[in-house]
């Protein structure tokens, strides 16, 4: 327990979890982006191993990283919510002073007073239950409460407080915490990110829950003018369990389908291999050819056959690859055919007519001369990114960030302050003893008090030359 509450641990602890969000943030989860993982396994095959052994590529379901948000709250539990004397924790708040109890004794009322760290005195015509009566109406006024209202020895004393809801603050921000951090842990043991592709007009079952079917019937996609950027894309989704539909809307980005707290988003959209239709330019006469099917070319002994689209076609080693899954720079694998006999593939560019590569058999290029024939349009068959994603933990998340937030408006925008008085027979009128305590910066409050004190010799109608506000330099000004 000693070290659970050391500073030191506290600290090491908060940069251990604070560092591991930064690498599960720099380096891709298979929750999210399960392409961009492998895509990291082939560049850097030394670093993945090494960082794979650290659950590094699924960081927030990793044990070790449960492990430190568990022990967090534990500690924060630890630490502050159950604090021995004078601070007592959750359900036993500490008493306002350690002296209250001396204040009940008005002979001992000068000692008392004494450990306050602003005080001040004067006399009042006053009787004293009509002195006490005025100053509880005027601190009323001004926004303190009044509480311990002690009647002994023919004299008073009372205490009040503003802004008492000051001293949760503390307590209500180590609660979020806790609460928040468990939320945490909530939906690493239960949630889960998946990313789901599927092409249009087909669909795909899902890894995190088995009997999950998610279908693409149509996909959509509208483009800035003049550009291959996209500007709107949307999947009509349905989704089906073990064959009974679950679930069915047109998704676009910031709008996902919600099946009882699983959410299905639009995340992102490629072009693999696959085309409807490629339809080519030769001569005057066009030639819409399906995929992997012979189309002859009229007035020709020849067919032609579209194979393979490349959709943002580059060269890589000497042979033809996709430098992404985006329709940038669409290419098609050609081959033309007599009979029993078949050409040597081409590829052909639709942005660039002017460039054709030829293809050996063992799959290396050549720039080949300008082709006498040219791609006139693509059909090409996307797929839609589904992103799904449950995360038991959000209510609990949420829950806390208001709690922190209400704790955090409470500390610090909230000016605790407390006065002690007594009042006491002297003569034909009263004496009024003053002790006051700020949760803030001793020379901002001391301005207050000595104000406030100023005003309150008004209702009293105290006139005494002998009035003055003094401050106690040894008293705790973190006195409660």
């Amino acid at each position: 327990m000693k070290v659970l509450r050391s500073v030191r641990f506290n600290i090491l602890l908060g940069l251990l979890i604070t560092v591991a969000s930064a690498i599960g943030t720099l380096l891709p989860q298979v929750g999210d982006a399960p392409e961009k993982v492998t895509a990291y396994q082939t560049a850097h095959p030394f670093w993945y191993k090494l960082f794979d052994l650290a659950n590094f590529f699924d960081l927030y379901h990793s044990w070790w990283f449960m492990g430190a948000l568990g022990l967090m709250a534990f500690d924060v539990v630890v630490c502050k919510l159950m604090r021995k004397p004078p601070d007592h924790g959750l359900v036993a708040l500490p008493p306002e002073s350690t002296d209250e109890r001396k204040l009940e004794h008005l002979a001992q009322k000068d000692a008392a007073l004494r450990t306050k760290p602003y005080q001040a005195a004067f006399a009042s015509p006053l009787a004293s239950p009509d002195a006490a009566g005025a100053a509880k109406t005027f601190l009323g006024g001004r926004g303190y409460a009044i509480s311990h209202d002690l009647s002994a020895s023919g004299g008073e004393t009372f205490v009040a407080t503003k802004h008492a809801p000051q001293r949760w603050g503390s307590y209500v921000a180590h609660i979020a915490l806790v609460v928040i951090l468990l939320g945490a842990l909530v939906k690493g043991l239960f949630g889960f990110v998946e990313m789901v592709p599927v092409l249009e007009g087909r669909s795909r079952g899902m890894q995190n829950k088995p009997g999950w079917e998610v279908f693409v019937d149509k996909f959509t996609i509208e483009y800035y003018d003049g550009t291959m950027n996209a500007k709107r894309f949307a999947s009509e989704l349905r989704v089906e369990k073990n064959g009974v539909e679950i679930g069915k809307k047109t998704i676009i980005v910031n709008d996902p389908l919600d099946i009882g707290g699983v959410r299905f988003y639009q995340a992102s959209y490629g072009a693999g291999g696959m085309f409807r239709s490629v339809t080519l330019k030769v001569g005057k006469q066009l030639v819409q050819m399906p995929m992997r099917t012979p189309e002859p070319i009229a007035g020709t002994p020849f067919k032609v056959q579209a194979d393979v689209m490349m959709p943002n076609f580059t060269i890589n080693q000497g042979q033809a690859d996709t430098a992404s899954l985006d329709l940038k720079n669409p290419a098609i694998k050609l081959s033309f055919s007599v009979g029993p006999h078949k050409t040597a593939p081409v590829w052909l560019l639709q942005n660039e007519p002017d460039v054709s590569f030829a293809e050996d058999a063992d799959g290396n290029l050549s720039q080949a001369g300008k082709p006498p024939f040219q791609i006139a349009a693509i059909d090409p068959v996307l797929f839609s990114g589904i992103q799904v994603a449950y995360d038991p933990g959000f209510k609990l998340v949420l829950v806390g960030a208001i709690m922190w937030l209400v704790g955090m408006i409470a500390l610090f925008y909230l000016h605790r302050r407390r006065l002690w008085l007594v009042v006491e027979p002297e003569g034909d009128g009263s004496r009024v003893s003053v002790g006051g305590w700020s949760s803030r910066g001793e020379s901002e409050f001391s301005r207050e008090f000595e104000s406030l004190m100023e005003s309150l010799r008004r209702p009293l109608k105290a006139e005494d030359e002998d009035f003055k506000v003094t401050r106690n330099p040894l008293a705790e000004v973190s006195q409660k």
